[in-house]
């Protein structure tokens, strides 16, 4: 019985040593495993901490501030990991030709974003009349379409910008940087005209095509559709004086349902437009 004793202990001391020196190896494997794992988390959150930095430097360039979109990506060529060196490279010699051909900003007259906050502001009040209310969501539900296109096509494809020199239809010389396909315009960029004007939105074969917002030196600006580089579809047009129009364009030109508003956002007249002319205007409510 003694010496069954002894064997058992002997036994069960051995399965304790076999399966002591397998969870050993057991949490050495998973300890390897997680620093393997831990490591590429850390590489990875390290490269899209990069990648957000280059995005906030790209927003300074359409906000048009070049020189200090010039200086944060050189810094970001000096001290960041190589692997975006080239995008990098590519990014100054892009805003470096920007800046020469609109200078070191942007009016901010002009700015895209001070534009479409404006436009915010100006959005006319839901509750004076039926025909506001309708018009007032219509643009509101317009806009963020914009935006959301926009915002969608800057993210998935900012880092593959490309410059290219090309006229209109109208003779006028274009510095786009943008998206590009089989050698044209196609996709979201940005557009300097050789008259100061501007385009920021999607394009087809070198065309304005599809959402966008144009703005000329003037101050005047429209955002809305487009169709083989013209207006197309719903669209607001603003004035420097704070009147605009919202409603359907065709050809470059009012024409359909639209709304001509004051600087103070009262309707001034509705109806059907026909080339740039009120065709058929509302009746007004009785009170």
């Amino acid at each position: 019985m003694e010496k069954i004793s002894k064997r058992a202990l002997g036994i069960v001391a051995g399965v304790g040593v076999v399966a002591a020196i397998y969870f050993i190896v057991k949490a050495y494997n998973l300890t390897q495993k997680l620093e393997e794992e831990t490591a590429t988390t850390t590489e990875l959150e390290n490269a899209l901490n990069e990648r957000d930095a280059y995005l906030t430097i790209d927003s300074m360039v359409v906000m048009g501030d070049y020189d200090s979109a010039i200086k944060a990506y050189s810094d970001q060529l000096a001290t960041g990991s190589k692997t975006y060196d080239k995008d990098l490279r590519m990014r100054i010699a892009l805003t470096q030709k920007l800046r020469s051909l609109g200078g070191s900003s942007i009016h901010p007259k002009r700015d895209s974003l001070k534009a479409e906050l404006d436009s915010l502001k100006e959005l006319p009040t839901i509750a004076t009349s039926d025909i506001r209310a309708v018009d007032s969501l219509a643009f509101a539900l317009q806009k963020a379409k914009v935006q959301v296109s926009r915002l969608q096509e800057q993210l998935k494809n900012r880092s593959q910008g490309e410059y290219l020199k090309f006229k209109s239809k109208k003779g006028n010389l274009l510095h786009y940087v943008g998206q590009v396909d089989q050698g044209k315009a196609n996709g979201y960029g940005i557009a300097l005209l050789e008259t100061g004007s501007r385009y920021e939105g999607q394009w087809l074969n070198n065309q304005r095509h599809g959402q966008g917002a144009f703005y000329w030196i003037d101050g005047e600006y429209y955002i809305g559709a487009y169709k083989e580089d013209k207006r197309f579809g719903e669209g607001t047009y603003f004035w420097p004086n704070g009147e605009k129009y919202v409603g359907q364009w065709k050809e470059d030109k009012r024409n359909g349902k639209g709304v001509f508003y004051s600087e103070k956002g009262k309707v001034v007249t509705s109806g059907v437009w026909k080339n740039d002319k009120l065709v058929s205007p509302d009746k007004k409510k009785e009170k």
